[in-house]
């Protein structure tokens, strides 16, 4: 249990610790690099040049290239952009650091799945996987003070398992959380955005839904050559997507189905997956997470990091850490949502005018200052054409400040139990998606998903999708009536 605390973490400073000493400690420069054991570390160097990429990627297109051989070619890269060109086509979970002579910059992956939060001490930057870490090297910095207490004694916290903050901010006045698709420089302790770069134009649906096939099946190849890979299935698009991409290295995978909450074998996202291994043969297991927890492992959840979902998320981890093999590297479907339209589910981008407009999407949030405050801020930045370059408003809101913090948060609380490969979490592939017509990935049939299953493995269709309860098929039925007989106010 001693091993799990602060598991696959990192901190970087200026400044020594005795609190990590069972670390692996490297220097770079006047830095001290701080990483868990479980976490993956790889270097290279070239003259004045220094890289380490703390966690793990790949090249879907070419399997056969090692982590060692990309940061080579980002070696090679004489800017940012160049360096962004060479991650625009990766997929991983990562912070990437570049030191050229006393500067730093600072990358992670296209989601910010590796979490990434920062402060200054004594003039100096100082970064870690969480405000914790930081908490060794800077003390009383970090204190629960007014942001902490207005966001755990919210509504919002009180009343939501999965309770997250926007990404960008934190709990902490001082310190700051690292976007996705900005970089961080030493030098003028600015995030800077590099993407998007080109004025987005919607392509060709044959075309863009080719190219999306492939690279998702490209993905699910290369990360089976490299990891033990088990992808969880529900009944839902995400899961069922990459069961669909997963067919030629099926044989070298695992299955499994979570048993959690409220869920029993004939709930939808039990039922449908334990039918649809049948008829694809492939190995699968349904695991039970409703274990009574070890007080050893909660002490050890609740250290970790100070947003700690134990009630919910820890009680799940715990369960996967009893029944799922150790060895493996789950597979996630997170981040697909970004391209199936999901603030804006019919497909209709709404006009969005002002700050307030994103806070809708979370009233709850509007009791809670600091939240408010980065929202306007994120949005008065991202409003601007120049800086959207056309992509919809509420895809870069999914992408950027949904996912980069409640999805990072999820999977840096799961690292106490196995660590996570996201095939979705790649620019390009995300890039792709956004290339096609909102119509053909919106409800109520996400074309694009079932076109791509059709075209991977069409047996994944045999079940289907996120059928609905009989319950809730009634009232849509009901509704669907009123509707038909004059009751437009009930088509909402």
């Amino acid at each position: 249990m001693n091993g799990l605390k602060f598991r696959r973490q990192f901190l970087l400073s200026p400044f020594t610790t005795d609190g990590l000493l069972q670390w692996n400690q490297y220097t770079l420069g006047a830095y001290f690099l701080y990483t868990h054991p479980d976490l993956i570390v790889t270097q290279t160097k070239r003259s004045d040049k220094e890289i380490f990429l703390l966690g793990h990627v790949l090249d879907p297109k070419n399997h056969e290239l090692s982590t060692l051989d990309i940061l080579n070619k980002i070696a090679e890269a004489s800017s940012e952009s160049d360096t962004a060109k060479v991650l625009y086509g990766l997929v991983g979970r990562y912070v990437l650091i570049i030191k050229t002579g006393e500067r730093l910059v600072f990358f992670n992956d296209a989601c910010g799945l590796k979490s990434f939060f920062y402060t200054q001490y004594e003039g100096q930057l100082c970064l870690a996987s969480q405000p914790l870490l930081l908490k060794l090297v800077t003390g009383d910095l970090i204190s629960k003070q007014e942001r902490y207490y207005s966001y755990f004694e919210s509504e919002y916290v009180k009343n939501s398992k999965e309770h997250w903050f926007p990404s960008g901010t934190s709990l902490y006045e001082k310190v700051h959380h690292l976007v996705p698709n900005h970089y961080l420089d030493s030098a003028t302790m600015q995030q800077i955005r590099y993407w998007p770069l080109e004025q987005l134009e919607i392509g060709d649906y044959e075309t863009g839904l080719r190219k999306f096939s492939e690279l998702l099946r490209q993905t699910l190849i290369a990360g089976s050559k490299k990891y033990n890979l088990a992808l969880g299935l529900t009944s839902g698009y995400d899961s069922r997507i990459l069961l669909s991409a997963s067919k030629d290295v099926s044989e070298n995978m695992q299955y499994y189905t979570l048993l959690y909450r409220d869920l029993n074998c004939e709930s939808n996202d039990v039922k449908i997956p334990t039918l649809l291994s049948k008829t694809l043969g492939i190995k699968y297991k349904k695991l039970d997470c409703r274990i009574e927890l070890d007080e050893r492992f909660k002490k050890r959840y609740l250290e970790s990091t100070d947003m700690a979902h134990l009630d919910d998320w820890g009680y799940i981890a715990y369960g996967i850490s009893k029944k799922l093999t150790k060895d493996v590297v789950s597979v996630k479907g997170s981040c697909s949502e970004t391209g199936r339209c999901f603030f804006y589910k019919n497909g209709k981008h709404p006009k969005l005018t002002a700050g307030d407009d994103i806070l809708n999407i979370n009233p709850k949030w509007k009791g809670i200052p600091f939240i408010v405050d980065r929202m306007h801020q994120w949005f008065d930045e991202v409003k601007e054409s120049t800086v959207n370059k056309g992509y919809n408003i509420l895809d870069l809101f999914h992408w950027e400040v949904s996912t980069g913090s409640w999805q990072s948060q999820s999977q840096m609380e799961w690292d106490l139990v196995h660590d996570t490969f996201t095939p979705f979490n790649n620019r390009e592939l995300l890039d792709i998606m956004l290339h096609i017509d909102t119509k053909y990935r919106c409800k109520p049939n996400y074309t694009m998903y079932r076109d791509s299953m059709n075209i991977l493995w069409p047996e994944v269709l045999s079940q289907p999708i996120n059928p609905l309860t009989p319950k809730l098929a009634l009232k849509a039925k009901l509704k669907s009536l009123l509707v038909e007989v004059g009751f437009e106010k009930y088509n909402k």
